[in-house]
């Protein structure tokens, strides 16, 4: 069974071990630094177990021409607005962070959909280790860091919040930009040696 990430849903299980016995099993954990009316910004950890934060839903979901398959959704029950969240996925590594608001201004626009506008979602590969890091700000995609099999950082590419579309890539090699893609459209680039301003 998948699990999925849908905009505005949060996924989160943390594993803990039972103290009363040598079974490990999953536990509600939720742990809150909440100061209503602070301008401290409030942090929060909670756990996709706890039927009071989360809402689980199991639906089908697959593309055409492929076979339906079980999904599971968590639906943030009552986001505290203007709190920053850390959320972990099923073997307790941090999944998203990320800021959620009620409501964003963005360009003029008001947005009145809660969601977390400014974030950072990680992925893993099989054995565990960080493959990248996908950047919002401001509701759009903006950048994604690719992390190598040794979790060196291996290339970031740039998106334009607009168009959605790539402006540069940057290829890593031992800590150092060793050479920049720079997008004149969308499949159409020229490199360059090194780090660019663009």
């Amino acid at each position: 069974m998948k699990t999925l990430l849908l905009p505005f849903f949060l996924i989160l299980i943390l594993m803990s071990c039972d103290t009363k016995g040598t079974e490990q099993k999953n536990i509600i954990i939720l742990k809150i630094h909440y100061k209503p009316n602070s301008k401290i910004i409030d942090t929060l950890w909670v756990s996709q177990n706890d039927s009071k934060v989360f809402l689980q839903k199991e639906v089908m979901s697959g593309n055409p021409g492929q076979r339906p398959e079980p999904i599971t959704i968590y639906e943030l029950i009552s986001p505290i607005d203007g709190a920053y969240y850390y959320i972990y996925d099923n073997e307790g590594k941090l999944f998203m962070e990320g800021r959620y608001n009620s409501e964003y201004t963005y360009e003029g626009h008001l947005n009145q959909q809660g969601n977390f506008y400014n974030s950072k979602s990680y992925r893993y590969r099989d054995n565990g280790k960080l493959r990248s890091v996908h950047y919002m700000e401001d509701g759009r995609n903006v950048k994604t860091e690719s992390y190598n099999r040794k979790e060196q950082l291996d290339e970031v590419r740039y998106i334009d919040k607009k168009s959605e579309t790539t402006t540069k890539v940057e290829i890593y090699e031992n800590g150092e930009v060793k050479k920049t893609r720079v997008y004149t459209s969308f499949d159409n680039y020229y490199t360059v040696p090194g780090a660019t301003s663009l």
